[in-house]
């Protein structure tokens, strides 16, 4: 009686501080995004220095990146940068002869909003407020001309912004889409494993016997989820793919991955494995960088985001999505790790539990 007593009150504990540990995670990692963006990486292409590109890193606006035009086209490509910014061959010249020639020296912003819609356009309104400032600075300091046609330099706009938009996104709920397959698709193998699977469980089966039912036949289920998920958007939620042939595969490896970790968790720990499960879950809603960036986020977030297996799917739904990228082997093969650790803790679970207590019954039926 003491033993579920305990067993009780420990659970009532654990279920009443869930909002708390959600609320707090969440909010946590979503806290200040607009504080953090000197945390962003942008890549900088610039043939020499300037007295505008000095500005901005004395600011610290951005978590800058020299490189090369072709380096840098590459690390947005592959999302090792948000944006990249360019200073044209003649800025520095056009800037120094602007009362002159009235020329604009122009600071071209290439951002992906494939990336990440809501990150773009915390990129994109930073810059712009920075060259606002930037131009009433100069305004101040280039001298007007003593002739009747100078025009008002100090009220000019002497800066030019342009942005290019390498990966445009039609809306927020398409940026959002990676998250939410991976989020609902995590959420779909809990249903499975906590529900049908309490259905169709049985004691003292073989190994083989044991994983057709503790992992194949959700796994199964978990592949219908993804193909209704994927009808629904087409015929009714209608967001665009630009790879709609690839992420089926995609999709049903994230599902293996899911479905592996959760169920190997569950019949590893029975009881407790749920709130591992859980907890995991939460973990992966504030950690993953669906949202926003993680750069945005808190240095707790940003270690544990390496460690979820939805930062992987999140990332590779992206390519697939909105960046129409093929280039899936360092996400897959991430997915295919954590896959792999599922299996082999469901192995464990299998012997522990299944296969000892078989033994140890057909040894007191021999007796």
């Amino acid at each position: 009686m003491k033993k579920i007593s305990f067993k009780l009150i420990f659970a009532i504990l654990c279920i009443s501080i869930v909002p708390v540990i959600y609320s707090s995670l969440f909010l946590g990692a979503l806290m200040d995004p607009y504080g953090k963006v000197s945390h962003l990486p942008v890549a900088v292409v610039a043939s020499e220095n300037n007295s505008v590109l000095k500005s901005i890193e004395t600011n610290k606006l951005f978590d800058l990146k020299h490189e090369t035009n072709t380096k840098a086209e590459k690390d947005l490509e592959n999302g090792n940068v948000y944006a990249i910014l360019k200073f044209d061959n003649e800025f520095n010249n056009d800037l120094h002869q602007f009362p002159v020639q009235h020329k604009h020296p122009t600071i071209t912003m290439v951002t992906s909003e494939g990336l990440g819609y809501t990150t773009t356009k915390i990129l994109k309104n930073t810059m712009t407020q920075f060259v606002a400032k930037a131009n009433l600075e100069l305004g101040q300091k280039i001298p007007i001309l003593p002739t009747t046609n100078s025009p008002k330099l100090n009220n000019a706009n002497i800066l030019a912004l342009k942005n290019v938009e390498k990966h445009p996104v039609k809306n927020n709920g398409t940026s959002l889409a990676p998250y939410f397959f991976s989020l609902t698709s995590f959420v779909g193998c809990i249903v499975i494993s906590q529900f049908i699977l309490q259905a169709i469980s049985k004691k003292k089966v073989s190994l083989k016997k044991y994983w057709i039912i503790e992992f194949l036949i959700p796994f199964i289920i978990s592949i219908v989820q993804v193909a209704l998920l994927l009808g629904a958007n087409h015929y009714f939620i209608k967001i665009q793919i630009d790879q709609p042939i690839l992420i089926i595969p995609f999709f049903i490896l994230v599902s293996a991955t899911f479905i592996s970790i959760i169920v190997a968790l569950n019949k590893l720990i029975p009881g407790l494995g749920a709130l591992i499960v859980l907890l995991l879950t939460m973990l992966q809603t504030s950690s993953s960088g669906g949202t926003y960036a993680i750069q945005l986020s808190g240095h707790l977030f940003k270690t544990i985001n390496a460690f979820l297996p939805m930062t992987y799917s999140i990332d590779g739904f992206k390519k697939l999505i909105s960046l129409n990228s093929t280039n899936l082997s360092h996400d897959s093969l991430i997915l295919v790790g954590f896959f792999l650790v599922g299996q082999l803790i469901l192995l464990l679970a299998y012997y522990k539990h299944e296969y000892r207590q078989t033994k140890k019954e057909i040894s007191t039926n021999a007796k």
